[in-house]
């Protein structure tokens, strides 16, 4: 008896949780807005994004792409700006601290960043 409580109630909480996109209804709009190629967001995730693959190569720290994704992602992901860290932060601090780099995004509102630099690197 205690599993088939249990089941449902994990049904009933899956059900509530998948149909979350329905209580917006403009989320569709939102998402493709905040993934639209050549926006300011769409490069910072991009150069975090590219900074991660990077760091999945032998010798990253004097990786010209790794560098440049790298401190982009310093500057545009902070509570400041973007507030994207979380995102990167478990694969970027340890990387960037075998580095020598700073390990925590720019304070302060900083420029937009540019396009990263593709740094052919693996994703998990």
């Amino acid at each position: 008896m205690k599993f088939s409580i249990v089941a449902i109630a994990t049904a009933l909480v899956s059900v509530r949780v998948a149909a979350a996109p329905v209580d917006n209804a403009n989320w569709p709009a939102e998402l493709l807005k905040r993934q639209a190629p050549g926006t300011p967001l769409y490069y910072c995730h991009d150069n975090c994004g590219q900074a991660v693959a990077g760091s999945r190569k032998t010798g990253y720290c004097s990786s010209i792409a790794f560098i440049h994704n790298y401190a982009n992602c310093i500057q545009c992901s902070g509570p400041d700006n973007y507030n994207i860290w979380g995102y990167y932060n478990t694969t970027l601090i340890p990387a960037g601290g075998a580095c020598g780099f700073p390990t925590t995004p720019d304070s302060g509102t900083q420029p937009d960043v540019g396009p990263a630099i593709p740094d052919g690197g693996v994703w998990p």
